[in-house]
């Protein structure tokens, strides 16, 4: 080994010698063509420095481009190393199999490699003047990483970039029993937890967003105005076993629902007034189940429990807002349905709805609402049904009476498909006749009659 180095050392060592004496020969002669040629100082160095640079070799540039994205710490990216030839000279460069990097910020630094993804263009390249070649490289993102580093290749031009690298991200497990490794006694409460979400899990094609009270987007005259509703609810636990002592969990539900008046008449078209009315309810018996019934005999479908909030979200002498607890059960009855197995079948349903509440709490924005919106109100339901589960014509009407004696309100909507194209056209046409109060929170204490028609969902 020693030989070999010294087959190497010592003509490199003669022809450094060379070099320098020649150099420091070529100095002289230029000291002396300065001294007496008298040229002034500055233009005598900038011929030197203009000699220099036209005694440089011919090089190449080489620059690393990596993604301007965060990098996900432990993945395999692709980074290109380009070199470039901007001289006037063909120039030999050498395509490299591995690179080796370092990995540098204020706190932290890691070392590695990049690959050449395509191993063949590994070697010797010429490169024209003017011309480039660019190779694609893998970077394997250190794990433990996260922030803005300097990655920097090991080249003796040094090529440097900016890398950001995101914080890693957290892994949750697949919570089942197969796929959870027992390696010490904690392990055994998560065992418990997922045998018990075992139990009482099965799967249920029904999902827990539905459509809560009927939504519409309907358009009146005498004032030019449109009003909107929008409500859904949230079952907050799904795909509880029928047989699991934990199924009354499922009927529990979150709601919200908002109402709102939206002003043609004005120039600027505002907001004249909009409720907003979150809610928690229970319901008792299933609403969804057309043929679920708690007890036939009467028709009663379901009961449902409930607490609500509504505001106006207004301040000052606009400001209007109430909370209530309420009771609403629902009847169904079905009028000449055929017997089961008929296809294409027709008939009507009538549900009947009443609804009674209490306001819980301070009524000081609006003390007397109770006098125009009252206790109780009742809704009276006509659909069209058929056996694939379709509905057409519905009617519905509500009764709203207020606790003084002539404080009450009508409310009959009606609704169809829109004929021939119902089956690609999702909404139904609408139609919506009011007289009464309360149909606004900010008026509850004012008397309106309406008809507006519009759009609105399937009931």
């Amino acid at each position: 080994m020693w030989d070999a180095g010294a087959a190497i050392f010592w003509p490199v060592l003669s022809v450094t010698l060379r070099l320098a004496r020649v150099s420091f020969k070529a100095a002289l002669e230029l000291f002396s063509f300065y001294q007496s040629e008298k040229i002034p100082m500055r233009r005598f160095l900038l011929g030197v420095a203009l000699l220099l640079v036209a005694a440089l070799p011919a090089s190449a540039d080489t620059v690393l481009i990596a993604p301007s994205e965060p990098m996900t710490p432990g993945a395999v990216i692709n980074v290109q190393i380009m070199i470039t030839n901007p001289s006037e000279d063909v120039v030999e460069v050498s395509i490299l199999d591995t690179v080796s990097y370092s990995l540098t910020s204020k706190d932290a630094s890691v070392e590695g490699t990049l690959r050449l993804i395509t191993v063949a263009e590994a070697g010797a390249k010429t490169l024209n003047p003017g011309s480039f070649t660019r190779h694609a490289y893998e970077f394997e993102v250190p794990g433990q990483w996260s922030g803005t580093g300097r990655l920097a290749l090991n080249l003796p031009s040094r090529p440097t970039t900016l890398v950001e690298i995101a914080a890693p991200s957290i892994q949750f497990a697949d919570l089942s029993a197969s796929t959870i490794e027992r390696r010490s006694d904690d392990d055994s409460v998560v065992d418990a937890i997922v045998t018990a979400v075992d139990d009482v899990y099965e799967p249920d094609d029904e999902g827990p967003f539905g459509i809560h009270e009927p939504m519409y987007f309907v358009y009146g005259l005498n004032p030019d105005e449109i009003k909107f509703q929008i409500s859904f609810k949230y079952r907050l636990f799904h795909n509880i076993k029928d047989s699991s002592p934990l199924r009354w969990l499922q009927n529990l539900n979150v709601g919200y629902t908002q109402l709102s008046f939206w002003d043609f008449d004005s120039a600027s078209k505002p907001f004249r007034d909009s409720s907003y009315k979150p809610e928690v309810f229970y319901d008792i018996g299933d609403p969804s189940d057309p043929d679920g019934l708690l007890l036939p005999g009467l028709g009663l479908r379901h009961v449902r429990l409930g607490m609500l909030h509504e505001s106006n979200g207004r301040d000052g002498a606009a400001s209007r807002s109430l909370n209530y607890a309420y009771v609403q059960p629902e009847f169904v009855y079905d009028l000449d349905r055929p017997a089961e197995g008929c296809r294409d079948c027709e008939w009507w349903e009538l549900s009947v709805r009443p609804k009674a509440w209490t306001y819980v709490g301070s009524n000081s924005d609006n003390p007397t609402i109770g006098d125009f919106r009252g206790h109780a109100e009742v809704a009276v339901r006509l659909m069209e049904r058929n056996s694939r589960q379709q509905s057409g014509l519905g009617l519905m009407a509500s009764l709203r009476k207020g606790d003084a004696q002539d404080k009450a309100t009508l409310q009959i909507d009606a609704t169809t498909p829109f004929p021939f194209v119902q089956k690609l056209f999702t909404p139904n046409l609408h139609a919506q006749f009011i007289s009464g109060y309360s149909e606004s929170l900010l008026g509850f204490n004012q008397k309106d009659t309406r008809f507006r028609v519009g759009l609105g969902t399937r009931w």
